[in-house]
């Protein structure tokens, strides 16, 4: 008996210790730097693009701006003409008519809360005046004002409803409520407002409410094509109570889209945005992100930022930090589920990254169903802002670990623990302080006992078995040691792909895996139920910056809706240890009949 007892623990320690080399998957083949290779099959979404204020169409900058004045279109009480220009911030605008010509696609406009934006009678008529100046010294109005907001509501409506300017198929969105500094909803004006007059937050609140869904029942229908121009907790107003903070989310359950003006500034003020879906996991420091959220289930919602001042706006970056500031900022976006993003050509830097901005075109307004690829890239970055607003709290505070898409990685106690990557980042901006220190990359931890990354898979982009599927994986090659990926085939066996081999010239290289057939199902390790892993075979410690699971070929998805990336099947630290008391009873159970 002790024979047969001893033999079957040979036997089952050896199946689960050493999966076999596989013949469904080739490779590594190496490549240098990033790999944003789109598969042929990939289309680009309907509702998606690429906006600026001028159409570029050799970078792909196909939809430009209709800017209006308020006082263009309606100089006088209840009169409406489409004849006449504006000058608006040594801006010429064309007449309503003239810009109305065009077959093109266009985004929208219309200046509202300016002094020398309005209607010089509205001042007179509605008893107001300036309530201060915007950071470029332009005065504004308080479009707050019952009367104020009743001309701007009326004025809405004639173009939009009457007209019905807002079924034109050619309208693709427009920014609203149109007030404050290049029509983005700032709290400056209205903060600096409120501390000279006042002015509550309870009264604030009952207009915003009202007049956002004034704009919502102009549109009707289309109101879709709403992006409202605030932010999650806003700046300038922080005597206010809380319900601030959740302004930009109120706009969105009413019907909006939304948009965001400096994800430039990627680590900053962007991770409790629950108006995008996206919130922090105070329990871990990674973010969540709601597929189920109104604004991300609806793909003709528009979910849009902005990404051109590198170099402009007032910021500087290195030259050798360029590229960095540009992927970065974009990966941010699509992780917030950005499907309209605003360019510059030459500001943003499209013709010196054609292949990076390719993939975002391919990747912009993406759900998990239609993706082509889902990705993670492994850092950890501190988000300034959290520093010192203590409503929020989780281990590491202010850092905020990883950004990711459809593929999380998560540390997980027993082996696949991690620790910050060498590379860190700081002072990207120059004297811009808000974008923190960046640990990018993220590394084994051998000394612990920690050789082993584990990642799991969205089962809404793809559950079972698949056929084509390309792992690629971006890594530094920092010292000499050796890494392989560990998954399951089609057969059910765990496997183990061909070795990487690290150097030590310290560049990033990106190794691609092709698997004529792999299984996600939660299945690789006892404890652990990753989709699949890196596992660091070699002596030193590897530095794994990005992952990307691509699909060759469209599949269908066989797994089960998950509307939260808190949902995925990924266990905690007490069923670990409750499935390695069990493995421990049961070889010490056969060791007692030996």
């Amino acid at each position: 008996m002790k024979y047969l007892t001893i033999i079957f623990i040979f036997i089952f320690l050896t199946i689960v210790s050493i999966p076999f080399i596989n013949g469904t998957v080739s490779g590594p083949d190496l490549k240098s730097g990033d790999d944003w290779t789109v598969p042929n099959w990939a289309t680009i979404t309907t509702n998606s693009g690429f906006f600026s204020e001028e159409r570029t169409a050799n970078v792909n900058i196909n939809v430009g701006v209709f800017d209006i004045a308020w006082k263009q279109i309606n100089p006088s009480k209840d009169v409406y003409t489409f004849t006449t220009s504006a000058s608006v911030k040594d801006m010429t605008f064309s007449s309503f008519n003239s810009q109305n010509s065009t077959t093109k696609q266009f985004w929208m406009r219309i200046w509202n809360s300016g002094v020398n934006w309005a209607p010089t009678w509205i001042q007179s008529f509605c008893n107001v005046a300036s309530i201060g100046q915007d950071y470029d010294g332009d005065a504004h109005l308080p479009i707050w004002n019952s009367c104020v907001w009743g001309e701007i509501k009326k004025m809405y409506s004639h173009i939009f409803l009457d007209l019905n300017m807002r079924a034109d198929p050619r309208l693709k969105f427009i920014y609203v409520p149109g007030a404050f500094n290049w029509c983005e909803f700032d709290f400056t004006e209205i903060g600096n407002y409120s501390t000279s007059t006042g002015y509550s937050y309870a009264s604030f609140n009952t207009w915003f409410q009202q007049a956002m869904k004034d704009l919502v029942d102009i549109f009707g229908p289309y109101s879709y094509k709403l992006v409202y121009t605030g932010e999650d907790y806003p700046f300038d107003v922080d005597s206010w109570p809380s319900g601030k903070n959740l302004l930009a989310r109120d706009a969105v359950s009413k019907g909006m889209g939304i948009r965001n003006g400096i994800t430039e500034i990627f680590n900053f003020h962007l991770s409790e945005i629950p108006a995008y879906g996206v919130t922090i996991d105070t329990t871990s420091g990674y973010l969540k992100f709601n597929k189920s959220w109104l604004l991300q289930a609806n793909p003709n919602r528009v979910i849009g930022t902005e990404n051109e001042c590198y170099n402009d706006c007032g910021f500087t970056v290195a030259s050798s930090n360029i590229y960095y500031a540009v992927k970065m900022s974009n990966l941010k976006a699509l992780q917030m589920g950005v499907n309209w993003l605003y360019l510059v050509a030459s500001s943003s830097y499209l013709s010196t990254y054609p292949d990076f901005y390719n993939w975002m075109r391919y990747s912009l307004g993406k759900q998990s169903t239609t993706a082509f690829d889902a990705w993670a890239t492994l850092r950890n970055a501190q988000d300034t802002f959290w520093i010192y607003d203590t409503s929020l709290n989780w281990p590491g505070k202010p850092y905020i670990k990883n950004l990711e898409t459809n593929l999380l990685q998560r540390d997980i106690k027993g082996g696949a623990y991690t620790k910050n990557g060498s590379v860190k980042k700081t002072n990207i901006y120059g004297g811009n302080t808000d974008l923190g220190i960046s640990y990018e990359g993220r590394q084994t931890d051998l000394v612990t006992g920690n050789n082993t990354m584990s990642f799991f898979v969205d089962d809404d982009f793809s559950f079972g078995t698949i056929s084509n599927v390309q792992i690629k994986v971006t890594y530094l090659d920092l010292q000499s040691t050796q890494w392989l990926i560990r998954y399951k085939d089609s057969n059910n066996v765990v496997s183990n792909t061909s070795s990487v081999s690290v150097g030590t010239t310290n560049t990033y290289y990106t190794a691609t895996f092709n698997f004529t057939s792999i299984q996600f199902t939660n299945s690789i390790s006892v404890g652990r139920n990753a989709d699949f892993e890196i596992i660091n075979t070699g002596s030193k410690d590897i530095e794994i910056l990005f992952v990307r699971v691509v699909k060759l070929s469209p599949t269908t998805t066989t797994g089960s809706t998950i509307n939260d990336s808190s949902k995925l099947d990924i266990p905690n630290e007490s069923s670990i240890l409750s499935i390695s008391f069990i493995l421990i009873l049961l070889l010490s159970s056969s060791l007692i009949l030996i």
